[in-house]
């Protein structure tokens, strides 16, 4: 592969060194390391059995040319794994956009010389933040620890492995290695909306768009009339793919317990729209379970 072309502004190293995690969009927390949702998606794409009677994404990613609007976790790295020919991410926040680079910039990255051999890289890292179950053992810590976090406090394993690749990439940062680290898929992030999109990318057609926890969610879309909008304009630019909408459901995720994320627009769904009716192809209403996920396309014949 090629050195590295992936370069960071003085504003972005800074985030980046200081740990920076706000959006500068909206003061919310970026969403930058896999989360429920991307441990589903890599459970889909990747073959867990318990999962084989909903949609398969995977035929709609490999060997496609992908879309992924907004960056949300780390989807564009786990279709990347799934064989896409390329894929393109765009999200409205800087923030988002420089830990996006710097995950694939610094892949490989397991820290500096002095370290001991076997220590996680980055994306070892990330890899095993989309396990259901944290493997133990992995981070540079006792390992008794990390065992006994595993079987009774999870979450504050996987925090364990956030704060290391952090630190990571820290340490990238004020080193600058001379060798490539950087991932070996053609993944190119932008900052912007879709209206940029369009104006970046003239004549620039998409096989399949991801679409995660953007609309009729809050702090996303959330009128209709945007929504509305904001698929029209999609479709224009994948004219014969599909187009795949998470969460399309008004229903409380793991059934009993949890909360609603399609809760803005007043409908039950993204299929019940009017307006987006004729472009609604299927509805995986057990998608992450009571979540959703709609598929959508020029032609729903």
């Amino acid at each position: 592969m090629p050195q590295s072309t992936i370069t960071f502004s003085d504003q972005e190293k800074k985030w980046l060194y200081d740990h920076h995690i706000t959006r500068e969009t909206d003061e919310q927390p970026a969403l930058i390391y896999p989360m429920g949702a991307e441990r589903f998606l890599s459970s889909k794409l990747f073959g867990n059995r318990k999962w084989q009677d909903s949609y398969d994404i995977r035929a709609d990613i490999e060997g496609k040319d992908v879309l992924v609007i907004p960056g949300y976790g780390n989807s564009s790295f786990l279709f990347a794994a799934a064989e896409a020919k390329s894929v393109t991410v765009y999200d409205k926040d800087p923030v988002t956009i420089a830990w996006m680079k710097a995950f694939k910039k610094y892949y490989y990255y397991c820290g500096d010389k002095r370290q001991k051999k076997g220590f996680p890289s980055i994306g070892e890292l990330l890899t095993a933040l989309t396990y259901w179950y944290p493997p133990a053992g992995i981070l540079p810590t006792k390992k008794f620890r990390q065992a006994f976090l595993r079987l009774f406090n999870p979450q504050a394993l996987r925090r364990s492995y956030i704060f290391y690749i952090l630190l990571l990439i820290r340490q990238a940062i004020e080193k600058e290695p001379k060798e490539d680290f950087e991932l070996d898929k053609d993944i190119q992030f932008y900052i912007g909306e879709l209206q940029q999109l369009l104006e970046d990318q003239k004549n620039k057609f998409f096989d399949t768009v991801f679409v995660p926890y953007l609309l009729g969610v809050e702090n996303g879309i959330e009128e209709k009339q945007g929504i509305v909008d904001f698929v029209e304009k999609l479709i224009k630019i994948v004219p014969s793919g599909r187009i795949l909408i998470t969460p399309s459901r008004s229903a409380k995720e793991f059934r009993i317990t949890g909360k609603r994320y399609f809760v803005t627009t007043g409908y039950d769904s993204i299929g019940a729209i009017p307006e987006l009716q004729k472009y609604v192809i299927k509805e995986d209403s057990h998608w992450f379970e009571t979540q959703g996920l709609a598929i959508l396309g020029a032609n729903n014949g």
